[in-house]
């Protein structure tokens, strides 16, 4: 139990919200890139993978920046 609460304290609660609606905005982008192109799934992977992985990496830098 004493794990469990120190897990829960490291969280940060704001990217966790914030990542909780990109993983969700994340799966309708890559539902609407795959609609879209008609690639194999190894090549629509990549491209999702190259265009969802920045933006978690923006919202870490932005929140870095602003939160201080």
């Amino acid at each position: 139990m004493n794990f469990l609460k120190t897990v829960a304290s490291k969280i940060d609660i704001t990217l966790f919200i914030i990542y909780g609606f990109l993983g969700f905005g994340s799966m309708y982008l890559a539902s609407f890139i795959r609609s879209v192109t008609k690639l194999n799934f190894w090549a629509e992977l990549l491209i999702c993978f190259l265009i969802i992985s920045p933006i978690y990496f923006l919202v870490r830098v932005l929140k870095k920046k602003y939160s201080k």
